[in-house]
């Protein structure tokens, strides 16, 4: 759901005039899509031009302006700017640079022609409903625990830990940069405490802050909003949200800023929302499990956002 006053408008490279057509002959290999994210569906039914922006194991991401949409193999999972589809990446011979058509539910890249016409479609489902404050800060606890221990060196999730082991450079700065955002969100719970700024410091200090595609700061954002939405604090996501709107482009980069308005317009992929709906259930198992799933340390850059929000927000949460 999209949070009152996000406008939520991509720019398409090409959208508005008709694509131009793809060969269709023999030899075009039709790969079938199986689910499709809702805003990776909308971009695939208007007319449009795009190109492969990266290609990696088991997906590749196209990009047609400043949306991205990744298409992958079932292992990855399902996202709101995910197309899962009927193969193996390597089979394809893709390579970034690679000019893409799409136009009425298809995309054709070169021979390969990728079809939406029988997919299921994807959407998040509810947050479930959250355990009292007692047992969420037992459940924190214990996953901040494990961040320490499994969580990559250079990741947000061991300097949250604030263990001896993790003290690194970076380390030391997200720790400092994370105890502002978290002043911020509390007063943001207030009810008269809601900041000014479109994007105050303490927000923009975390933006794109760390290393990678999707660097941990920009991770640690959305993985807080996501909780924050989860347990219904309404006024401090909506906040929040508007802030991730205002991030300008240069900030980080390109995929990484796609991922931070997809969020801030309320959407949330599937491994981040299981491992949310479990922390909020008390499910420690279930958290880990997915947020292991979740690239190389971005999974854990999300759970610090959340176990940041969640050391916040149940303080003042009934029983």
């Amino acid at each position: 759901m999209m949070p009152s006053g996000i406008n939520f408008n991509w720019s398409f490279r090409g959208a508005g005039s008709p694509a131009a057509p793809a060969p269709r002959n023999d030899e075009t290999n039709v790969v079938p899509i199986l689910r499709s994210g809702s805003l990776a569906e909308e971009f695939c039914r208007r007319p449009a031009l795009a190109e492969i922006a990266s290609v990696f194991d088991r997906s590749f991401y196209l990009r047609s302006g400043d949306l991205f949409v990744c298409v992958g193999e079932p292992a990855i999972g399902n996202g709101p700017l995910t197309l899962i589809a009927d193969m193996r990446v390597v089979d394809l011979g893709l390579r970034p640079g690679q000019h893409a058509d799409v136009s009425d539910g298809r995309v054709a890249i070169g021979t390969v022609a990728f079809t939406l016409h029988r997919c299921e479609p994807w959407r998040a489902p509810r947050w479930p409903q959250a355990q009292s404050p007692i047992l969420l800060t037992r459940v924190r606890d214990v996953v901040t625990r494990r961040a320490a221990a499994e969580a990559p060196a250079e990741s947000f999730g061991r300097a949250i830990a604030g263990t001896s082991e993790c003290d690194t450079a970076l380390a030391r700065v997200a720790r400092t940069r994370i105890a502002r955002f978290a002043s911020w969100v509390s007063d943001a719970i207030e009810p008269y405490g809601a900041p000014a700024a479109s994007l105050p410091d303490s927000v923009r200090d975390l933006v794109g802050l760390g290393a990678g595609l999707t660097p941990s700061g920009d991770d640690f954002l959305i993985g807080a909003l996501a909780l924050l939405d989860a347990l219904g604090e309404r006024i401090a996501h909506a906040i929040l949200a508007r802030a991730l709107e205002h991030v300008p482009p240069g900030l980080t980069s390109p995929l990484s800023h796609c991922f931070l308005r997809t969020a801030a317009a309320g959407h949330v992929g599937e491994h981040l929302h299981r491992a949310v709906s479990s922390i909020v259930c008390g499910n420690v198992e279930g958290a880990t499990a997915a947020i292991r799933r979740i690239g190389h340390s971005s999974g854990w850059d999300m759970m610090a956002g959340v176990l940041t929000a969640l050391k916040i927000v149940p303080r003042d949460r009934p029983a």
